[in-house]
C-alpha cells in the first residue's frame, strides 16, 4: 500500500497508520502540504469561514448568512423603493397644489380686474374702493360701531365674520380680500396702488384689528355676556363664553381659527 503523502510503499493497512503517524519525513510532508493547501483556502464572503475553491462553490449553496444578507438586501431595496414612490407622491401633491394656487391667482386677477375703481382728483392713482389697509382709522370706527355680542359670542369666527361683512367689501358689497391658497393661510388684496399684496396667515388684517382696538372692544363688551343684574357673575354663563372672548383677546399670538374661518369665507 502506498502513503498518498511521501510514496512509500507499505505492506498493510495497519503499517500504513502507523507510518503516517509516525515517521518524521512523512509528517514534515504532511506539515509542508497543510499549510500550502491553508495558503490556497478561500474565506467565505458571509461568514468568514475558509475553504478550498471547490468546497467554497459547495458551501455557498447552503450558507446560511448568505440566505440572511440576501434577505437584507432584499429588504434595503424595497424601503429605497418605497421612499422613491412617497418622494414621488409628495412631490405630485406639491405639482397639484401649485397648479390650484396657479388657478386660483389667474381667477382672482380677474375678478379684481372686474372690481369697480376710483380715480383721485389729485393724482390719478387707481385705487380701490373702501381700501382698509389705507385708513385705520375708518376702520376703529367700525370695530367700535359695529362689533356686537354676537360677533364676541362666536370667538374668533365671530370675527372673522365680522371682518368679512363690514371690512373686506367695498361700497358695492364686493369681497376685496381673497383667500388664494386655504392650507398655507395665504390672502391676497389690491393696493392703493393696484399693486397685488400677499398676507401669509392674515398677520397683517389680525394686526390691523389689534390696532383698531378689537381687544378693548371685546373686553368692554364681554362682561355683560355673564353678568347678572345684581352685578354678580353668572359662573355657567362665564364658563360658556370665557373660552371665546379670551380667545379674541389671545388673537394677536394666535389667529389660527380666525385665519381659517377667513379661509371658507373669502376663497376663491
Amino acid at each position: 500500500m502506498e502513503c498518498k503523502f511521501c510514496k512509500k510503499q507499505l505492506s498493510t493497512i495497519s503499517n500504513l497508520n502507523y507510518h503516517i503517524k509516525n515517521n518524521k519525513n512523512c509528517l514534515e510532508i504532511q506539515k509542508n502540504q497543510n499549510q500550502n493547501d491553508n495558503n490556497n483556502l478561500v474565506s467565505c464572503d458571509f461568514c468568514k469561514k475558509s475553504f478550498s475553491n471547490k468546497s467554497l462553490k459547495i458551501h455557498l449553496k447552503s450558507c446560511k448568512n448568505k440566505s440572511i444578507e440576501i434577505i437584507e438586501e432584499k429588504d434595503k431595496l424595497l424601503k429605497e423603493k418605497d421612499e422613491i414612490i412617497e418622494e414621488m407622491k409628495n412631490r405630485i401633491l406639491e405639482l397639484e397644489v401649485e397648479n390650484k394656487i396657479y388657478k386660483n391667482d389667474h381667477e382672482f386677477v380677474k375678478n379684481m380686474a372686474a372690481q369697480p375703481k376710483t380715480t383721485t382728483n389729485n393724482n390719478n392713482k387707481i385705487r380701490v374702493m373702501n381700501n382698509f389697509f389705507d385708513n385705520p382709522e375708518k376702520v376703529k370706527q367700525i370695530v367700535n360701531e359695529k362689533l356686537t355680542q354676537d360677533h364676541i359670542c362666536d370667538g374668533q369666527k365671530g370675527v372673522a365674520q365680522f371682518a368679512t361683512n363690514f371690512l373686506l367689501r367695498d361700497d358695492e358689497g364686493n369681497i376685496n380680500y381673497f383667500c388664494t391658497d386655504p392650507s398655507r393661510s395665504i390672502f391676497k388684496f389690491q393696493n392703493a396702488d393696484g399693486e397685488m399684496e400677499k398676507d401669509i396667515k392674515a398677520i397683517k388684517l389680525t394686526n390691523m384689528l389689534i390696532d383698531a382696538g378689537i381687544k378693548h372692544k371685546t373686553g368692554t363688551i364681554a362682561p355683560s355676556l355673564w353678568t347678572k343684574k345684581d352685578g354678580t357673575v353668572d359662573v355657567d354663563k362665564f364658563q360658556i363664553f370665557g373660552p371665546s372672548t379670551n380667545e379674541i383677546i389671545l388673537m394677536q399670538m394666535d389667529n389660527s381659527v380666525f385665519r381659517n374661518e377667513l379661509a371658507c369665507l373669502t376663497s376663491v
